[in-house]
């Protein structure tokens, strides 16, 4: 319909009215959808009538059980003559004294509905008369009655009335029977109004917003109103408010805002209490409110909530029985009382259980609720949150198991949600988790907790530094017998070796055994060096690991063999993997962890810009209260990161800050010790420093893992008796440091070494310092290797061969640079003259390609490059002068250098320090089992 057709219907009540002026007396019955606009065609006419006496009234859902309301309303009009309206009181007063209580009508109630229609008929006699009821669906019995009666007696009376119903909106006997007779009659018509059509909203819009936005929101918003005026407009309030907005296009887009919100909810309110009722179901059950489930839901029969529909479908409210928008269904939500609204959401929740619908489902509807669900949903959350889990939704699933424990009323099942919901909060924030730990380690205790879970319960008591609770877990555990000890050997294996690089008092004498079958990967590479067994070992655990599978605590200890091991490159490689896995997961507590590990192996790396980036990263994933003990590790990161970059007011800073006390428990504040030690040695704090490296080592001694691959204090603490002048006991530190287990690695002898270099005699230090480059320059950490050359650079400029001199100068201004060590870099750049006024301004390093080399030219220039003559690269490779000469003459040419200065430096030139990639036995990226 159009608003020319709505203008046709204002002039036929025009045309009736003319009849009943005649004395031909008519009725009018007007129908249309809630908010149709029938009760302002009715208004519209009434107040345009001006040779007639008009009375109005207007039915009320909360009136109906008040009788004669509706006639009452039309006596006590404004308009109506002062000796009929005390008539009309009188007749009223006996008319309401003769309605039986039990509405089933009677003499007495016959006689009044007679008196009170011939007053009305005897008014018409004196002036033409108008009666406009609205909402006449909503009128009390008798006052139906008489209107009932009214119009059969008006043929040849002055008389027009005009009933307005909203259609299909009620059931109720007297309105049916009313409206029946009426449509009987001849002297009446049935006006029904129909939603716009998608023309007569275009019509609305272009009188409110202009031709140009109503042909651009005409199809848009005849979808959303079902051409429903009240919602029309509601859109034009909505798109006014909104500033008018338009694509980039310039076209303009309908906005549902609070006045189409607001108009919904009137439009259900206008309407039969179960207009709303229905509606509300809707509303919670969403997209799965077919007639037969909100027929239960509600308690309606099937029959009902299908003419409902239809209503609600033909007044524009919904389409195909849902709301339009999404907007429709939150305004019905919001309006309801949230008691009630949890009551429904939690029926409804056990409807679709009782129907078979998937768990996850139904989780949506328990948790909507807001409120305790019962024991029946416990098994259903719990399958919702594993299927949470496995989407990687981990919030959703802790949402879900945090409701199941509530609904527990089983012990066991309480303890064991509990666990679950424990392991899923550690993924996201491990201090959400904290308060449940004393309750599981008192249901293990009393035999409630299985021993697989008891061992993850070890490892998240040392994390928040409760080690007397985790001590008292541990000694039952090992007091259990054989059988019942190898029903979890996993979750031993890696709790104990944790334990021994974090806190390995709580393992007492077993900590002091350095059989790497029993320590574990880490322990083994710390005593033994990287050995293959080692290394293929953690390389095992990282192809198969999986969060949220995998535990943490494992991986780290995998992640850190290698990088202990020196190789840095698999560990960063590794470390790439699971921090996208862990992004991927939204495993918050991984991605911190991961985070952190990483930054270790880019500082041992010498990358100290991503080692200072990567630091701050973990400590940023997690507040710190959820970092525990673990905090003292990323902290100690940033710390050196920082030193060596040269920003001591920011390592201050970190180091004001402190660490809690739980911390110095653990592994991590020898570490820590040793990140401030070398910040009061790089600012020139001596015996601070001093004091924190032989701390250390009293704590190494102490905890029996005075192991240097992990807690290297002898080599730190050296530099500082050279800087103090006591050389004697600088040597005896590094070469004590030198014969322990593990020292023969690459990277605890090629640092100890050029240490030893300075605390020795000049005519020492060159072969030292030559092994020192050799072994840093394998292993791809430029930061040691620039600190290195500069010191081979000295050792040569003393023995007066400057050339060599100027060379290894310029190797460690490069790798400096690269490193962003900016003391370093300036400082060799101050004594750059002495080793005859370098000039780096021309270096191709940092953008040189060699892809195009062989292995073997590869070799010779990655040795060349170290500082090696040409006859030393040919006794080392075992080849001739000749031969390192014809490789370093094509090196050249592909490079398109021309000096020795300009060649690269090349990781693992030597035929010993192959790339990972070429060793055998060892997993190559991608190799991952999937």
């Amino acid at each position: 319909m159009n608003l020319v057709e709505r203008e046709s219907h204002a002039e036929l009540l025009v045309g009736m009215l003319a009849d009943g002026l005649a004395g031909r007396g008519r009725v009018a019955l007007v129908s249309g959808g809630i908010a149709t606009g029938k009760t302002e065609l009715i208004y519209g006419f009434t107040e345009s009538v001006r040779d007639a006496l008009v009375l109005r009234a207007t039915g009320s859902r909360g009136e109906q059980q008040f009788e004669l309301g509706v006639v009452e309303q039309l006596f006590y009009s404004a308009a109506m003559p002062a000796d009929v309206a005390t008539r009309a009181r009188s007749l009223l007063a006996s008319a309401m004294a003769a309605v039986p209580e039990d509405s089933t009508g009677g003499e007495g109630d016959a006689r009044s509905v007679h008196d009170l229609c011939a007053l009305l008929l005897e008014l018409s006699r004196e002036r033409p008369l108008v009666i406009a009821v609205d909402d006449v669906q909503f009128a009390d019995r008798t006052s139906l009655r008489v209107l009932l009666h009214l119009q059969r007696r008006i043929r040849s009376a002055a008389v027009l009335l005009v009933l307005g119903e909203a259609a299909g909106t009620s059931t109720r006997p007297a309105h049916t029977a009313l409206r029946d007779e009426i449509v009987r009659q001849p002297q009446a018509r049935h006006l029904r109004l129909r939603p716009l059509s998608p023309a007569g909203v275009r019509d609305l819009l272009a009188h409110q917003l202009g031709p140009q936005a109503a042909a651009d929101l005409e199809e848009p918003c005849h979808v959303l109103s079902g051409g429903n005026p009240l919602l029309v407009h509601a859109l034009i309030e909505d798109f006014v408010a909104a500033g008018r907005p338009a694509t980039e296009q310039g076209v303009s887009e309908p906005v549902t805002g609070d006045a189409f919100a607001q108009a919904v909810y009137t439009c259900l309110r206008r309407g039969e209490e179960l207009l709303l009722r229905v509606a509300q179901g809707v509303a919670v059950l969403g997209e799965l409110a077919k007639t037969e489930l909100l027929a239960r839901l509600l308690e309606l029969d099937s029959r009902t909530v299908r003419d409902v529909f239809k209503t609600m479908n033909e007044a524009g409210l919904m389409d195909a029985d849902r709301f339009r928008h999404p907007v429709a269904r939150t305004a019905v939500l919001r309006e309801l009382d949230p008691d009630e609204l949890s009551a429904l959401r939690l029926k409804a929740a056990r409807l679709l259980h009782d129907d078979g619908v998937p768990a996850v489902t139904v989780a949506e509807y328990i948790t909507a609720a807001e409120c305790e669900p019962g024991a029946w949903a416990v098994p259903v959350l719990r399958d919702a949150a594993a299927e949470a889990l496995a989407r990687n939704d981990i919030h959703r699933a802790v949402e879900c198991l945090d409701l199941a424990r509530t609904a527990c009323r089983d012990e066991p099942e309480t303890i064991a949600v509990t666990a679950t919901l424990a392991a899923a909060q550690w993924l996201v924030d491990p201090a959400a988790a904290a308060p449940h730990l004393t309750r599981l380690g008192a249901a293990f205790h009393r035999g409630l907790l299985p021993e697989r879970e008891a061992w993850g319960l070890v490892r998240a008591l040392v994390w928040f530094g409760r080690s007397t609770e985790a001590a008292a877990v541990l000694a039952e555990l090992d007091e259990g017998d054989q059988d019942k000890a190898e029903q979890d050997k996993a979750g031993r294996h890696v709790t104990r070796h944790w334990l021994v690089t974090v806190q390995p008092q709580l393992l007492g004498d077993l900590a002091a055994d350095l059989d790497g079958r029993q320590l574990g990967t880490l322990a083994s590479v710390a005593a033994f060096g990287a050995t293959p067994a080692a290394v293929e070992s953690a390389e095992r655990v990282l192809q198969s690991a999986r969060i949220g599978e995998t535990p943490l605590e494992e991986l780290i200890c995998a992640l850190q063999t290698l990088n202990h091991g020196d190789r840095g490159d698999r560990a960063g490689y590794w470390c790439d993997e699971f921090l996208e896995e862990a992004r991927t997961h939204r495993a918050v507590t991984w991605r911190a962890a991961l985070s952190d590990v990483a930054a270790g192996v880019a500082l041992r790396r010498g990358d100290l810009v991503s080692a200072e980036r990567l630091a701050r990263a973990a400590l940023g994933a997690l507040p710190a209260p959820s970092w525990g003990v673990g905090i003292g590790s990323p902290l100690a990161t940033l710390v050196q990161a920082a030193t060596r970059l040269g920003k001591y007011p920011e390592a201050d800073a970190q180091l004001r800050q402190g660490v809690p006390q739980a911390v110095q428990q653990t592994l991590h504040w020898p570490q820590y010790l040793l990140a401030r030690g070398q910040h009061y040695l790089a600012t020139d704090r001596l015996r601070a420093a001093l004091a924190d490296f032989l701390a250390v080592g009293e704590l190494a001694a102490e905890w029996r893992l005075d192991l240097p691959v992990l807690l290297p204090w002898r080599h730190e603490a050296a530099q500082v008796y050279v800087r103090m002048g006591e050389p004697e006991r600088a040597r005896e530190l590094v070469d004590e440091q030198l014969a322990m287990p593990g020292a023969d690695g690459a990277r605890v002898r090629g640092v100890s070494l050029r240490i030893l270099a300075s605390a020795s005699a000049p005519g020492r230090r060159l072969p030292l310092l030559r092994e020192s480059v050799d072994l840093l320059g394998g292993l791809g950490d430029w930061y040691e290797l620039a600190l290195a050359f500069a010191d081979l650079s000295a050792a040569h400029q003393a023995s007066a061969e400057f050339d060599q001199a100027r060379i290894a100068a310029r190797r460690a201004l490069r790798l400096a640079k690269s490193c962003k060590a900016k003391l370093l870099h300036e400082h060799l750049q101050h004594h750059r003259t002495a080793t005859g006024g370098l000039d780096f301004g021309d270096s191709t390093e940092n953008g040189v390609s060699v892809t195009p080399l062989s292995a073997a030219e590869r070799r010779v220039a990655g040795l060349a490059a170290l500082g090696y003559t040409n006859r030393e690269i040919s006794r080392r490779l075992y080849i001739t002068v000749s031969t390192v000469e014809q490789h370093l003459t094509r090196t050249y040419r592909k490079l398109k250098i021309n000096r020795r200065a300009d060649l690269p430096i090349l990781a693992n030139p030597v035929p010993g320090g192959l790339p990972v990639e070429a060793r055998p036995g060892v997993a190559l990226p991608g190799d991952r089992l999937r």
